[in-house]
């Protein structure tokens, strides 16, 4: 009777275990990150009475958790990489939509200008049309603006999900490392360790890993260590580091991400993976790479139409002047020099912009000059730094002043300010220079069945420009340039003098004369508006195999390619993400239909187990009965 009744006591023991934690289940059926737990049973030693072995009862040899190890890391990896895809997407978005847009994108703004400088060229000498062109100037101009502060707005965005991911980066790591501290309690106390703890820790590094790119490693007391980067910890069983935000050595405004508060632990260039990763690497990548592009646009259409203008006459008889102001590059010392140098940079040559950042850095003896955004070196750099001889590199003039130290450091950014510096200088209508600044003739003399064709400005900053020119022919052969020298002639060869160029055609007599003069009086003259219709398609950017047409089309075209990819990747990554959790939850979510079934099983042997203990008191109490 007492080995009965032991038994049924053990059994109601076990099965009131098995239906609590078939409770629990139901209770957390819909708990997020909640793996289902099963209990197991086990008999107890058996007695020995003898030659026989009787049982002893049940015991609840475990209670765990249903979960694979393997399948929790696809979905952490899966979660933290639809996270970072999903974030670059929506910011690739946003910026797609500032470039893009049909009527307010920045085909449309460049189209409207040149549509206006056509319709000069139609009409030389109106000045509503040359007042409409500098009203177009100045809506172009705005409108880079506008792209520029757009951008800016996505910069803030950008810091303030850095900031916020930071945060809750920190706030995780802390969660970690205390669920942590209860583990290896637990594991030192009891041997086990509560399968709720064990989920609570996995759905934090679920989320973290959504944050960042992690990689954990288990200890022997069941803690976990987490690091990210190049192996930078973030926790190290009981103890979690911070991350920090601190301010760029070269901008204020720019945030970076450190394990401590100051510059020296700057680890943003290694960060990578999740919402966190995908936050720098566009601002680093695709956003940088828009803003110089913009910027080498802008520097682009103002130094062309500018150079353009000059070579033309306007109303007054004049030299056209400047359009537009050129925007200068931006060149700034890092605040963690030690020297006291300055530095300064203009524009070169805008055909040798390239869009690229320019890191400097002097080691006490030579410069090292580094693409800002991939590290690579550069060795395309010439000059020694001075006023009298600057550093020239990618179509920019650097010199320095001051005292520089070993380990100063300078970043010049050739083209990311244009957008925002392109303004419109002109304020008279008259000063567009519609006509060209020389014009070609043929002496009413001449003889021969040669004609000369209009005069081509290649040069306008040439000081002769406008000198007159008399091209003599000696003969049907050869000729001579203001009564001097004696030159082959071939029918259509260009000819170039003081900045300009023409070609002779046809057979010409000996003594004809050829003339270039000053284009004076000319106001319906609209060759040089026609030339700066052209403008647009001309080849004045990358070495002059590209055009600001061009180089436009490109700049959208890859934002589009880029924003396209970012929302297919992420699509498909939705998929696996999708498959990855159908699949842990197969494994370890809640089945209320299971649980229903187990209740009830579990129910029926625990009032089994009640029965055989009342049967057992019934004979106890017959025996006593019996006794006395």
């Amino acid at each position: 009777m007492a080995d009965m009744l032991g038994n049924a006591l053990s059994a109601l023991t076990s099965y009131q275990r098995a239906l609590a934690t078939t409770s629990h289940n139901i209770a957390n059926a819909d708990t997020e990150g909640y793996s289902r737990q099963r209990v197991d049973f086990a008999t107890r030693v058996p007695q020995q009475m003898g030659d026989l072995s009787i049982g002893s009862g049940v015991t609840l040899s475990d209670v765990r958790r249903v979960y694979d190890e393997f399948a929790g890391q696809q979905l952490r990896s899966a979660s933290g990489a639809f996270s970072q895809l999903d974030n670059y997407y929506q910011l690739a978005s946003q910026l797609d939509n500032t470039l893009s847009d049909s009527e307010l994108g920045l085909s449309a703004a460049l189209s409207d200008f040149y549509d206006s400088v056509q319709n000069l060229a139609n009409d030389p000498a109106s000045l509503s049309a040359r007042q409409l062109l500098l009203s177009e100037a100045e809506s172009l101009s705005g409108r880079f603006s506008q792209f520029a502060s757009q951008l800016d707005t996505l910069d803030t965005d950008i810091n303030n999900r850095i900031q916020a991911s930071v945060n809750d980066i920190n706030d995780l790591a802390g969660q970690v490392a205390k669920i942590n501290s209860s583990i290896a309690e637990a594991q030192g106390k009891f041997g086990s360790v509560p399968g709720d703890l064990l989920d609570q820790r996995d759905q934090a590094l679920l989320k973290l890993n959504e944050l960042v790119n992690i990689s954990t490693v288990e200890q022997d007391d069941g803690s976990v260590n987490v690091f990210i980067g190049n192996g930078q910890s973030l926790v190290l069983g009981e103890k979690s580091n911070s991350l920090h935000t601190v301010r760029s050595a070269f901008e204020a405004d720019r945030l970076e991400v450190s394990t401590s508060t100051s510059e020296t632990g700057i680890i943003s260039d290694v960060i990578n993976g999740g919402s966190l990763g995908a936050s720098l690497s566009f601002r680093d990548g695709l956003l940088s790479d828009t803003r110089n592009e913009l910027g080498r646009i802008a520097s682009a259409v103002a130094s062309s139409l500018n150079d353009q203008n000059a070579a033309g006459l306007d109303l007054y008889g004049q030299r056209g002047s400047a359009i537009f102001a050129q925007p200068a590059p931006t060149a700034i010392a890092a605040t963690t020099n030690d020297g006291d140098a300055t530095i300064a940079a203009s524009l070169n040559d805008v055909s040798a912009l390239d869009g690229r950042n320019i890191a400097m850095r002097f080691d006490g003896t030579n410069w090292q000059f580094n693409d800002a955004g991939t590290g690579q070196s550069l060795s395309n750099w010439t000059g020694s730094g001075t006023a009298a001889d600057p550093f020239v590199i990618d179509g920019v003039s650097i010199s320095l002043s001051g005292s520089v130290v070993a380990g100063d450091r300078f970043l010049v950014k050739p083209t990311e300010s244009a957008s925002a510096n392109l303004t419109v200088v002109m304020s008279d209508p008259a000063q567009l220079a519609a006509a060209a600044a020389t014009r070609s003739g043929a002496s009413s003399a001449n003889t021969g069945s040669a004609s000369i064709s209009e005069t081509l400005v290649v040069d306008p900053n040439h000081p002769n420009l406008t000198d007159a020119v008399s091209i003599s022919f000696l003969d049907a052969s050869t000729y001579s340039i203001n009564g001097a020298g004696s030159y082959s002639y071939a029918p259509g060869e260009a000819i170039t003098i003081n900045g300009n160029t023409v070609t002779i055609t046809g057979t010409p007599a000996a003594s004809d004369v050829f003339s270039i003069t000053e284009n004076t009086g000319a106001s319906g003259d609209n060759r040089n508006m026609l030339a700066m219709a052209d403008v647009e398609s001309l080849g004045i950017l990358s070495g002059g195999s590209a055009s600001v047409k061009d180089a436009v089309s490109g700049l959208v075209g890859d934002i589009a390619v880029a924003t396209r990819s970012a929302e297919l990747n992420r699509d498909a990554q939705q998929n696996l993400l999708t498959q990855a959790q159908a699949t842990v939850e197969s494994i370890s979510g809640v089945n209320l239909d299971e649980e229903a079934s187990n209740l009830l099983k579990f129910q029926q042997a625990y009032q089994a187990a009640a029965q055989a203990a009342s049967v057992a008191n019934q004979l106890f109490q017959s025996l006593i009965g019996a006794i006395s």
